[in-house]
């Protein structure tokens, strides 16, 4: 029934399109023949434009459901529907020429005619459909609301931003109206795109928003770098202006976003790095029709890691996670969006230090590729929870290792932390320690899997991180409590630091730490201080910034490397390896007897120390 009623109804609209085009066509032919003749038509062209107007108009129709206008929606018109509809009409205009040439002008109508018939039918047609297009677009009440509409300023008149603003101009119930726009093309200054002037260049974005009137900017070059991003930002915002942007590149491309949806600018945008480039190729190689375990796939980390995975076509992927609420989510947020039917996705609520629990789990899925990402990972939190740190990030990971290599795993690779390097905290310590674990598992006999591991920085927005703490007390009124005036810290985006995980194991051989670039470090009161002029706030007026101290465990600021760690290069710019050499006196079960005895004793001062002891460049806060 619902197919009948579809097919009656693409009929009815096909038969009302082609009445419409047939007595545009009689009207315009008709017309040609009084302008050719100054409305005076002799007796014989009157009979002739009897004689040949069914054919003529009959063959104009044919060529016009051969150019597709039959199938076109009325209130959509753009360039390539005008070419297609002036193809359509130039075609039989051509014919006609043709047959007048071929018969000598005898029962075809004069060149005039057919030049005057093709002009008249096209501006007709065009302009009948470009009437349809703002009426659809702009009714009545779009006029009106165009009226209060924001002045807003495009900056990039490429082709974003061309495309934007004809968004804008036509989806007027956004309320945005674009002014003008600025571009870094000083050969574009002076020029108009769609009607609206290019007003200057983007340095001068104070001076034209006084001129228009203007009250936000939109960022219209996605592919801009993140530098040119935050010097736009903080340009606008010294002039008093509210800063959105255009969706990402990739969203759009991929048609998850469109150009009119806007979003405020936010810490990401000017705090992440340019675009990584990775080579697909060899992560796929990897990947692809294997079966991928992630622990901790519930996290900030973890979720991405299926996320981009997934991406890569693997036979199954296997998500474990200790948090119920964790699997949830992830099944909510990530498998449903990027679910594939080339993947077979399992999800399991796992605690990885349940041994009988995980030897069952690698005999019935048998995965190949592991990645690490269960940690505990706050600094403040693991200082007076030592214990907790230890079975967590050391004993889970070791024991993770073990069955690996037991199961003859291809590889795995743990997610390391900067704070790893000559660590101060509890929780940097655990994740050396774990690093260690690995190496001392690489090492054993028998072993054919590839253990490594990967290094990074924080990563922006994460659960816990400074970001969401930091907007929550924005959005209590303040104060905002940063630790010192000195402290920095390294930071990149979930993605990249993912992408850059997935490259860095593309590399490994077995017993390599690699260590991301992390660019260079910021500053954290500069953060908040950004994220208080993003909320539209004034520093010391609206929100306050305090002073607390560092607190045990925190450094001033992270370090890159070991005192003793010589950085290699890798094939990729952003990706470093570090080569841990073979410690004949090192024995992984005399530092796990050790760890174990601290741990019953339950005393933190004697756990930190029992740590220091296997790992020297440890400095604990006793």
């Amino acid at each position: 029934m619902k197919t009948n009623a579809i097919v009656r109804y693409f009929n009815l609209r096909t038969l009302a399109l082609a009445l419409f085009y047939a007595l545009t066509s009689i009207a315009s032919y008709w017309a040609a023949y009084e302008l050719r003749f100054d409305f005076n038509v002799p007796e014989n062209h009157s009979l002739d434009r009897v004689h040949t107007i069914h054919w003529v108009v009959g063959l104009q129709l044919m060529l016009l459901m051969a150019a597709g206008q039959f199938d076109s929606i009325l209130s959509y018109f753009r360039l390539p529907d005008a070419l297609r509809l002036f193809g359509g009409l130039f075609a039989n205009a051509l014919i006609l020429l043709s047959m007048w040439y071929v018969y000598k002008g005898h029962n075809v109508p004069p060149r005039a005619v057919i030049l005057t018939y093709f002009l008249i039918s096209f501006l007709a047609i065009a302009s009948f459909r470009v009437i349809m297009r703002i009426q659809s677009s702009r009714g009545l009440e779009d006029w009106f609301a165009m009226e209060s509409a924001e002045n807003v300023l495009i900056i990039g008149a490429g082709e974003i931003g061309a495309g934007l603003c004809s968004d804008l101009m036509n989806k007027s119930r956004l309320g945005m109206r674009p002014v003008a726009f600025l571009d870094d093309d000083t050969n574009k200054v002076g020029r108009y795109v769609h009607g609206v002037l290019v007003a200057n260049i983007v340095d001068e974005v104070a001076a034209v928003a006084k001129r228009y009137n203007a009250s936000k900017v939109v960022i219209a070059f996605p592919s801009a770098s993140v530098k040119r991003m935050r010097q736009v930002a903080e340009l606008a915002r010294d002039a008093g202006l509210a800063v959105d942007t255009v969706p990402a590149l990739t969203d759009l491309v991929s048609g998850r976003a469109e150009l009119s949806q806007l979003r405020p600018i936010e810490l990401e945008d000017l705090l992440g790095r340019d675009t990584v480039d990775l080579n697909s190729d060899d992560i796929r190689s990897m990947l692809a029709g294997k079966r991928v375990l992630v622990t901790g796939a519930g996290g900030s980390i973890g979720s991405e890691l299926v996320a981009q995975i997934l991406s890569y076509a693997p036979s199954e992927l296997l998500c474990v996670d200790q948090a119920e609420i964790a699997i949830f989510n992830l099944r909510q947020n990530v498998l449903k969006a990027t679910a594939s039917a080339h993947t077979r996705i399992t999800t399991r609520v796992l605690d990885i230090l349940n041994q009988p629990q995980l030897d069952k789990l690698f005999e019935e899925h048998r995965p190949e590729v592991i990645f690490h990402a269960a940690a505990h990972k706050h600094v403040n939190l693991m200082e007076d929870q030592p214990t907790e740190a230890l079975q967590n990030n050391f004993l889970a990971s070791k024991q993770l290792a073990r069955i690996a290599s037991a199961h003859a795993a291809e590889r795995l690779i743990l997610i390391s932390s900067d704070k790893a390097i000559n660590p101060t905290s509890v929780m940097g310590a655990s994740k050396r320690l774990a690093e260690l674990a690995l190496g001392a598992q690489q090492n054993a006999p028998g072993n054919n899997t590839k253990f490594m591991a990967v290094r990074f920085g924080n990563v922006l927005g994460s659960s816990g991180s400074v970001i969401p703490i930091f907007r929550k007390q924005i959005a209590t009124g303040g104060p905002i409590t940063v630790t010192d005036p000195e402290v920095t810290r390294f930071f990149m985006t979930v993605e990249e630091a993912v992408g850059l995980v997935l490259q860095s194991a593309t590399q490994g051989s077995g017993g390599e730490i690699f260590v991301l670039d992390m660019g260079e470090s910021v500053k954290i009161v500069d953060v908040a201080r950004q994220m208080i002029a993003l909320s539209g706030l004034r520093e010391n007026t609206d929100i306050d910034i305090e002073f607390i101290g560092l607190q045990p465990g925190e450094k001033l600021y992270e370090e890159v490397q070991h005192l003793s760690e010589e950085l290699q290069a890798t094939r990729h710019a952003r990706v470093m390896r570090f080569v841990a050499p073979k410690d004949a006196n090192f024995d992984i079960e005399k530092l796990n007897a050790d760890l174990q005895a601290a741990i019953a004793g339950g005393h933190v001062r004697e756990i930190k120390q029992a740590i220091q002891k296997h790992v020297p460049e440890y400095t604990p806060s006793l």
